[in-house]
């Protein structure tokens, strides 16, 4: 009996359906391509589109991926490395240890989906009332500047200017990828000069969100595109932990203080309630 001739009161055996990929005991076929023929013959660049988004990319887009993921894999330490690190440090496998650093990608690190949101916001801001995107970017600067409301994707902690930004924008242009959501960013960064008194630059994440959106990812795709390419380092800081570094990080016998040697955890950086007993 097929599906179409079950009953009502019938239901058909359980399976996963999916869109994505199929497979037997004799083929692997990833969104219509056998795996082996894409073997050899597509970046992983191109295949993470190929994957997501069900189609082979365009040689610019394949190459623009290639190049945030390049870009965007390594920044030494930041939440999600130190994580790793900890984890590692803890006894944790490569597997376990690397989840622990994704587990630390949020809202203000590796955040490419949540500029792209906004970048999007600003073009519907722009369609609703009228304006041109340059309008409608400026306005949004000043109104979250108002509200004190942080600029995802613009300003690193680290950095004056994000050194990545200027080379992912470079290429965007040279690649012919650049397209309204990188003006509208561009016209962010511009507004701040007058909103805030000096510049405020887009940073490495801001610059993913988009000139992402320009290539036609949606903002969760793009967070899954930095999820994938920081994942290489986290493998390499937990690697590097466990081969290089002594568990726990707690060695008295260090050249250098530990982060969890016991000098760092004595009364003197306390600031709780002070010694008491129950009564």
């Amino acid at each position: 009996m097929t599906s179409t001739e079950l009953t009502s009161t019938e239901k058909k055996p359980f399976a996963w359906e999916t869109a994505i990929a199929w497979k037997n005991k004799d083929r692997i076929v990833v969104r219509g391509y056998d795996v082996n023929e894409l073997t050899g013959n597509i970046s992983f660049a191109e295949h993470f589109h190929l994957v997501l988004k069900g189609e082979l990319p365009t040689p610019e887009v394949g190459r623009m991926t290639d190049a945030i993921m390049v870009n965007m894999a390594e920044h030494a330490m930041s939440p999600s490395s130190a994580t790793v690190r900890f984890a590692t440090s803890g006894g944790a496998e490569l597997n376990s240890a690397v989840a622990a650093g994704v587990a630390g990608i949020g809202r203000l690190h590796g955040t490419a989906d949540r500029p792209a949101e906004m970048f999007i916001g600003v073009g519907r801001r722009a369609e609703r009332d009228g304006l041109t995107d340059e309008e409608a970017a400026a306005k949004i600067v000043a109104e979250m500047r108002e509200r004190r409301e942080r600029m995802p994707g613009f300003h690193h902690a680290q950095h004056i200017r994000d050194p990545r930004t200027v080379r992912l924008m470079e290429l965007s242009d040279q690649l012919g990828v650049t397209g309204r959501y990188v003006r509208i960013a561009r016209a962010m960064e511009d507004a701040t000069e007058d909103v805030f008194g000096r510049r405020v630059w887009i940073n490495g994440p801001g610059a993913m969100g988009c000139i992402g959106l320009d290539m036609g990812y949606e903002p969760l795709q793009l967070k899954a595109l930095f999820i994938v390419c920081r994942s290489l380092s986290l493998c390499a800081h937990s690697i590097e932990e466990m081969t290089r570094e002594k568990g726990w990080r707690a060695s008295s016998n260090s050249d250098m203080v530990q982060p969890l040697d016991l000098s760092m955890q004595g009364p003197d950086n306390y600031d709780g309630p002070a010694d008491r007993t129950l009564t």
